[in-house]
């Protein structure tokens, strides 16, 4: 399926109002919103600031582009194929849609967030969540996502719930690297370790129950965390003295031996410190399609969109 197709997909899930042509920022561009201006900003190699007062549509950074948000309000979330996204304040919420409700935020290469309100979109079929970190394939090259969350509030959409278990979206859906020491996660976190990233949670009194798959503990900045976790395609590692509960494919790093808890049945061994139970499950079938066709192509559909919709204009003009 070709990205103009999805892309024109896209453009029937999207939500109708407010789309217009694209603001481009390229290599050497700035803008810094403060007011309401319902834009669609696509950020391609230029630098977008989004601060208090803004209100904006949605925002894409590709290749070496950079979104700051401080402030405002982002009505159709934001994503970050390539360059980097900063985030103190604001908020970001996926569209809502019959299908796929959109994600509040979606990385595919790098973001670090100390604060601000991040939640998915509501859908009658897959609801969006709040911050997604996305592995696998671009170009034929594989790519993983880093995250560093260190204070916010995720939450994601209502529906009939996400890809990997559960009946509303997730606050975070961790299918990169991620390291996590703070923040509120209002509903369930949902991990694909399969595609090789490790997310780490880094605090105090943590534990991770395989019975109950329930995080739970004091994270490194203060905020308590005590959140069902959907678990694929890994394990979970508590280290012993409860400061980082690790979710990867293997049971334990070189640096943190600990107690290994699997997602599935069976018995295994972690490494020196530690016991683990569960095997490894088989590798899980392709991740949340919302997030790599729908949200993933929406700048180029809010392009797409746009000139139609310019071109009937001219059309019927003429």
């Amino acid at each position: 399926m070709s990205r103009m197709l999805l892309a024109s997909l896209a453009c029937l899930l999207l939500p109708s109002t407010g789309l217009a042509d694209p603001i481009f920022l390229l290599k050497g561009q700035s803008a810094a919103v403060d007011s309401n201006t319902n834009g669609t900003y696509a950020v391609q190699g230029g630098t977008l600031s989004i601060l208090q007062g803004a209100r904006i549509l949605s925002a894409a950074a590709a290749y070496d582009g950079a979104i700051a948000m401080s402030g405002g309000r982002v009505d159709a979330g934001i994503e970050v194929s390539g360059g980097t996204f900063q985030a103190s304040g604001g908020s970001s919420t996926g569209f809502d849609s019959t299908a796929y409700g959109g994600d509040g935020l979606s990385v595919s290469s790098t973001a670090s967030i100390l604060g601000g309100t991040f939640t998915g979109g509501n859908s009658g079929g897959q609801a969006g969540s709040g911050v997604v970190g996305s592995a696998g394939e671009a170009n034929g090259l594989p790519f993983v996502s880093n995250l560093d969350i260190r204070g916010g509030t995720f939450a994601g959409g209502t529906g009939s719930g996400g890809y990997y278990g559960g009946t509303t979206g997730y606050s975070l859906l961790s299918l990169g690297d991620a390291t996590v020491t703070g923040g509120h996660f209002l509903s369930p976190i949902a991990i694909n370790a399969a595609f090789g990233g490790v997310t780490n949670f880094l605090g105090k009194s943590l534990s991770y129950d395989p019975a109950t798959s329930v995080l739970s503990g004091t994270l490194a900045d203060g905020d308590l965390i005590n959140v069902h976790v959907y678990l694929s395609g890994g394990y979970a590692t508590v280290s012993p003295d409860g400061t980082q509960v690790r979710f990867a494919a293997s049971t334990s790093s070189p640096t943190d031996p600990g107690t290994g808890a699997g997602s599935g049945s069976g018995t295994g061994s972690g490494s020196t410190g530690g016991t683990g139970t569960g095997s490894n499950p088989a590798p899980p079938p392709v991740p949340e399609p919302g997030t790599f066709t729908i949200f993933g192509v929406m700048a180029l559909a809010a392009m797409t969109c746009g000139r139609h919709r310019h071109r009937r204009k001219s059309e019927t003009a003429g």
